[in-house]
């Protein structure tokens, strides 16, 4: 018996230490990967990716136009956001010293909008009474118009020929120094009038702008302050101006003012509608109109080519009168070929070109 608990003790032993097997740990079963899902999650990375690299390159465009805009230099004036258009000016002017001063940049008004019809086109004009004599000698007015951002350039202007004639805008930020300086000079002033064109407010005439919204007293204080605005004014022409021109009730209204203020007016005809003649007819007002835009091209070639056109008007009428503005390249070709021209014409005032028609 005891030999067999013995035999019975180590059979119980042997089985204890014997190892048991290990049961395999099941693994968790694998999701079944989705194609759309992946997809889907693909495309949400490329138009966030797309988004910020967007965003990087305005915020990128923004600081380099502004750079740009600082190495162009503009002006800094306070202005009403309705005065400002297109163009550039190139000086710079802070309006305050206090370091809060609410800084805007003003920019030089487009200098002509004209009815695409009547651009290059010349105004009809009646023949001339008595035929020209040829021995007598053509005589042009030259109007420099939108006078009063640059000082040099209106000097220089001035310096070609005392008789060409120059014309203000009233807010522009020079114009009464310039226009002082240019009486000094003996060269005739006139007032350059903003006036709405056919374009606005895609395209804004410029501080002072005459519109035809305005009531007739509106219109009326805002022209007796465009005219308080330029000393030595001898008359006034009009600064784009396409839609008021051709608004008989409007131009009746302005003339009762230049009637008072004995100006004569000419005529810019930046539009084959205008009603300018029949107002100026009816308030007998000493009146003129435009024959040759000289540089509506900015190319010496093109400014020679209306130049000699100018010359064939007076010759065939014996007056003409030209309209430029304070380009360098109109300064430079009428620089160039201004010998000539007096060799064939006489330069005269504006204001001896006018007349009241019968």
């Amino acid at each position: 018996m005891a030999a067999k608990k013995k035999q019975a003790a180590k059979t119980v032993k042997k089985t204890a230490k014997r190892p048991t097997k290990k049961t395999k740990k099941k693994r968790p079963k694998k999701p079944k990967v989705s194609i759309t899902n992946e997809l889907k999650k693909i495309a949400t990375g490329i138009a966030i990716l797309v988004g910020v690299v967007v965003v990087c390159v305005m915020v990128a465009d923004h600081f380099i136009a502004r750079e740009e805009s600082e190495k162009k230099g503009v002006i800094t004036r306070a202005v009403a956001p309705e005065a400002t258009v297109t163009s550039p000016v190139t000086v710079k002017k802070r309006i305050s010293k206090k370091p809060d001063a609410v800084i805007h940049p003003v920019k030089r008004p487009v200098f002509e909008v004209f009815d695409d019809r009547a651009h290059h086109a010349i105004p009809e004009r009646k023949p001339t009474p008595t035929p020209v004599p040829k021995d007598m000698t053509p005589r042009v007015a030259i109007i420099i118009d939108d006078i009063g951002f640059d000082k040099k350039i209106s000097a220089a202007l001035a310096d070609l020929d005392r008789n060409i004639t120059l014309s203000i805008l009233p807010g522009a930020p020079h114009a009464k120094a310039i226009a002082e300086s240019l009486h000094a000079r003996g060269s005739e002033i006139m007032l350059h009038l903003p006036m709405e064109p056919m374009e606005y407010p895609k395209v804004n005439p410029g501080p002072g702008a005459l519109l035809s919204t305005m009531t007739p007293d509106e219109l009326l204080a805002q022209l007796r302050r465009d005219l308080a605005a330029i000393p030595h004014v001898k008359g006034v022409n009009n600064h784009m101006g396409s839609r008021i021109t051709s608004l008989s009730p409007q131009m009746n209204q302005i003339f009762t003012v230049l009637k008072q203020k004995n100006l004569f007016f000419i005529d810019s005809m930046t539009s084959k509608k205008s009603l300018c003649k029949q107002s100026a007819r009816l308030f007998q007002i000493s009146f003129a109109q435009r024959d040759v835009f000289l540089d509506n091209i900015q190319e010496p070639a093109y400014i020679k080519k209306q130049l000699e056109q100018l010359v064939k008007v007076a010759k065939r009428h014996g007056t003409a009168i030209g309209i430029g503005h304070p380009y360098k390249a109109t300064y430079a070709t009428l620089k160039s070929e201004m010998a000539r021209l007096k060799s064939r014409i006489k330069i005269v005032p504006a204001s001896t070109l006018v007349s009241i028609s019968g």
